[in-house]
């Protein structure tokens, strides 16, 4: 029987590889930490990303720590390098340490993933249940992984997949509050994370430090089909009690002084009466307490609510429009969005004080140009306080890369690890209504046009991504010069390492490239009388 009692957890730092910074809370770390510990097992945290370590700093705490087994979470495709860079570092450490790879990541692309032998197993979406289960079956001569579900692993040289089935919690009736609130104790100076700023990026800057993210439920009842949820947490709601809610509130304020919270669920209002009953009784307990949410779908607001909202703190929302017309939003996206009803959102939230950003998708196979000029019209007449165009992405484990491999827009072997998600500002097919040289031009002008319309615009804009109208400019400037490639919030200094330096002057001539197709393509504004790109168009 093999001895297992050391488990590491490693966080890698977004900032390798000439990434932007995203500093972003690891719900799986702070959830499954407990778990762990209740467990038996003895947990340490390595949190590169909030520490900003070095390739060489991360090996010298793995081998300090000496793990029997280490556990990498990775946000998103976009950071697949960092992930096997861990995975990399472990094993020049000790070949013998185990590493399991979770999150969204690992989870949508898990064989491409294991590919890589440095990584010896997947375990696919939640794992509060099947992380346990399979360190029991490690700890056996003779375990058989078989009897998993939710994991690939080798099977001598091959790779076996046993899909994920059955969503934590839905036993207990969809309750999820015997593993919340998380363990925040495992930061080692978690005034870092409370108080970092993500700027320029819709809905996710915060207006009073120390700032802290909430989790309130898992699932989403919608099925986008540019989205992976029904991989990654699933259809079925589950939710956390208010009283588990505020706990975690009461928590974050007295021990951490915290004071502004964003609420990060995929639908936290799914359930209008226990929604209502957590804003009530924020309101009740009187924080000095400011919060705004994420992800928000409009028809399930109303003048009441918001008007709650605004009465317990809430001074912002993101709303998830996606599309500014019906078919698109209907027979593409598959969301039942009412249009006319985000107009009546956005309207009540300026009476009452919210501040708006909305969320648009735009570039879906089958979705014609004048039906992405609808969304773009559409998305002016809202008026908003901020809107973001995101370049419909055609990620592993949507309906949206099923489409486009079946139309013939994308390869079916295409390689994940070759494509810059930054920003989802790079489109990645041609339709025969567009190109994504096209859309990439449309994307960047018409943002600019519809957020920057204006000084009272341009004003609301930099108060809702706190920036200042000089960071509006710079952030306008290097929008249009690198058609959406931007590093706004991220200063050369903070890229410490000489693999960062070089990644970054690579991607320079790439931008060059992408800024020479750009420039070709606005002499079509010089052939028509010096008119604007929108005028054009």
């Amino acid at each position: 029987m093999r001895e297992i009692k050391k488990f590491q957890f490693v966080v890698p730092n977004t900032r390798w590889f000439g990434k932007r910074c995203w500093m972003w809370d690891v719900p799986g770390v702070t959830i499954l930490t407990p778990i762990l510990k209740k467990n038996g097992y003895d947990v340490n945290v390595l949190e590169a990303n909030l520490e900003n370590l070095t390739f060489n700093q991360v090996k010298e705490e793995i081998k300090k720590y000496n793990p029997d087994v280490v556990g990498i979470s990775n946000m998103s495709i976009e950071y697949w390098q960092q992930l096997h860079e861990v995975a990399k570092i472990t094993k020049e450490v000790n070949q013998d340490i185990i590493t399991i790879a979770g999150g969204i990541h690992a989870t949508t692309l898990p064989e491409r993933l294991m590919q890589d032998t440095n990584v010896d197993f997947v375990v696919l979406s939640e794992g509060e249940e099947r992380l346990i289960h399979l360190l029991d079956i490690l700890k056996k001569d003779d375990g058989d992984f078989s009897k998993m579900n939710g994991i690939l692993y080798r099977e001598n040289t091959k790779l076996r997949k046993i899909p994920a089935s059955g969503w934590y919690g839905t036993k207990n009736n969809g309750n999820l509050d015997d593993i919340y609130p998380p363990d925040l104790t495992i930061y080692n100076k978690p005034e870092r994370f409370f108080n970092h700023q993500q700027k320029a990026v819709g809905g996710m800057a915060t207006r009073r430090t120390p700032s802290a993210p909430i989790l309130t439920s898992r699932g989403c009842p919608y099925r986008c089909s540019f989205c992976a949820a029904p991989v990654t947490t699933g259809h079925k709601f589950r939710y956390r009690s208010p009283e588990n809610v505020l706990a975690e509130i009461d928590m974050l304020v007295k021990q951490y002084g915290v004071k502004e919270i964003i609420f990060q669920d995929d639908e936290m209002f799914a359930h209008k009466k226990r929604i209502r009953e957590i804003i009530q009784m924020i309101k009740d307990r009187k924080y000095d307490l400011i919060w705004k949410s994420l992800n928000i779908a409009s028809w399930r607001l109303d003048y009441d609510l918001i008007k709650l909202m605004k009465e317990s703190g809430c001074y912002q929302i993101t709303i998830s429009a996606e599309s500014g017309n019906p078919r698109v939003l209907k027979e593409i996206i598959h969301k039942p969005t009412d249009i006319e009803m985000a107009k009546k959102v956005v309207k009540w939230c300026r009476e009452l004080g919210v501040e708006t950003h909305v969320d648009f998708v735009i570039g879906f196979p089958g979705e014609t140009w004048d039906e992405i000029r609808d969304t773009t019209n559409y998305a002016y007449e809202l008026d908003a306080d901020s809107v973001k165009f995101a370049v419909a992405t055609p990620f592993p484990a949507t309906e949206l890369l099923r489409v486009s491999v079946e139309k013939g827009l994308f390869p079916k072997d295409y390689d994940f690890y070759t494509h810059d998600y930054l920003g989802f500002a790079n489109p990645t097919i041609d339709t025969e209504h567009w190109s994504a040289n096209d859309l990439r031009l449309l994307r960047v002008f018409e943002w600019d046009r519809i957020n920057f319309g204006s000084e009272e615009k341009k004003k609301r804009y930099a108060k809702v991504n706190e920036m200042t109208i000089e960071e509006v400019e710079k952030f306008r400037k290097q929008t249009r010069e690198n058609l959406g490639y931007t590093f706004f919030d991220q200063s050369e200094k903070e890229r410490t390492n000489k693999e960062n330096k070089e990644i970054k002057e690579s991607k320079d001539q790439k931008w060059k490239n992408i800024r020479r197709v750009a420039a070709q393509q606005s002499k079509i504004a010089q052939d028509n009388d010096g008119k604007t790109f929108h005028e054009i168009i």
